[in-house]
C-alpha cells in the first residue's frame, strides 16, 4: 500500500457473523471481506471482536482452544489479502501467547501485522471470562501509509482514559472490535459519539448483528466524527458499511466558534498535574 498524500481516506466497518471455533472458516471469510472492502475502495476496514475466533464460550478449554498465536501460518491469508486489496484491516481474535490467552486487535496490511492491542478491560461476560488482560507495554497508536491508527476494544469504551490514551498519542482513527448484546443500546448510542468528541478524533467501532450460543448481538456497528455526528451507521444489518473522512479534522485540536473571539484549543488547555487521582490505584 502506497502512503497517501493527503488526507482523506475512506474508512469501513464490517459488521459480519462469527462461528465460534471455527478458525478455517473464520479466517478464509474475512479474507473475503477484506478483498470486497478493497473492491469497495475503502482505505481501512475494522473488524468485529474476536472475529476469526468467536467470543461465546463456556469454558477456559473452550477459549484456549480457539486462540491463535500471531505466528499462525493461516494469518498469512489477511496479509495477503490486504496486499492484494490495497487495504488495511483491524482484525479481533483470540490471541495465545505461552500459557497466556488475551482478546486482541491485530492491524493487518499487505506488508505483514503493523502492530496489536491485547484488551485491557475485561468484562465478566464470555471469553473475557477467561483471559489474562493486556499490559501498555505495546504501541496502541501506529502508523499507516493513510495515517495513525489508535486500537482499542469493547469494554475499553467505558473508561475514558482507553481513547484518551491513543488521542493524547496522535490517533486519527480509533478502531474499536466490539461484540456489544443486545442490551448495549447506551453503549452504541451515545458512549461512541462522547469519546470521538472529547478526544477529537474519528472512532470507527464494528459489532455483529448475529446470535452466537444464545447470546444476541446489538448491531449498530458506525463511523463517529470528531464533532460526534455519525456518518455512517449498521443497524442490524450485514455487511460492509464505509464513509470518506478528512483526517486533518482530526489533526486540528482546535474549536473555532468565532475566529479569534471564542476558540478553544481543547488539548493546549489540559492540567494533567490536577488529574493526579486518574492513576491512583483503587483499593479493592
Amino acid at each position: 500500500m502506497e502512503t497517501k498524500t493527503n488526507s482523506l481516506v475512506s474508512v469501513a466497518v464490517a459488521q459480519v457473523p462469527s462461528a465460534p471455533g471455527a478458525l478455517d472458516r473464520n479466517v478464509s471469510i474475512t479474507a473475503a471481506h477484506i478483498r470486497n472492502a478493497g473492491h469497495l475502495g475503502h482505505d481501512l476496514v475494522v473488524f468485529p471482536e474476536c472475529t476469526l475466533s468467536g467470543y461465546m464460550f463456556d469454558s477456559p478449554e473452550q477459549t484456549r482452544a480457539a486462540a491463535l498465536t500471531t505466528a499462525d501460518r493461516r494469518l498469512a491469508a489477511l496479509v495477503e489479502a490486504c496486499g492484494n486489496a490495497d487495504v488495511l484491516a483491524v482484525v479481533g481474535l483470540l490471541e495465545l501467547e505461552g500459557s497466556d490467552v488475551y482478546n486482541s486487535a491485530l492491524l493487518i496490511s499487505g506488508d505483514g501485522i503493523l502492530g496489536r492491542y491485547r484488551k485491557q478491560h475485561l468484562p465478566f461476560f464470555g471469553a473475557d471470562r477467561f483471559v489474562s488482560p493486556g499490559d501498555d507495554r505495546a504501541p496502541r497508536v501506529i502508523d499507516t501509509s493513510i495515517g495513525r491508527i489508535g486500537l482499542m476494544i469493547c469494554f475499553d469504551l467505558r473508561f475514558p482514559e482507553s481513547a484518551r490514551v491513543p488521542a493524547l498519542q496522535g490517533a486519527d482513527v480509533i478502531a474499536m472490535p466490539t461484540a456489544w448484546p443486545a442490551s448495549a443500546t447506551l453503549l452504541a448510542e451515545h458512549f461512541t459519539r462522547v469519546r470521538a468528541v472529547e478526544n477529537l478524533v474519528y472512532l470507527a467501532v464494528a459489532d455483529r448483528g448475529d446470535e452466537e450460543n444464545g447470546t444476541k448481538y446489538l448491531g449498530g456497528s458506525q463511523v463517529v466524527a470528531p464533532t460526534g455526528e455519525v456518518l455512517v451507521r449498521a443497524d442490524q444489518r450485514e455487511g460492509i458499511f464505509g464513509t470518506d473522512v478528512d483526517l486533518e479534522v482530526a489533526r486540528t485540536k482546535r474549536l473555532v466558534f468565532i475566529p479569534g473571539e471564542y476558540e478553544l484549543a481543547v488539548f493546549d488547555e489540559r492540567k494533567p498535574q490536577h488529574y493526579g487521582v486518574l492513576t491512583q490505584t483503587p483499593e479493592n
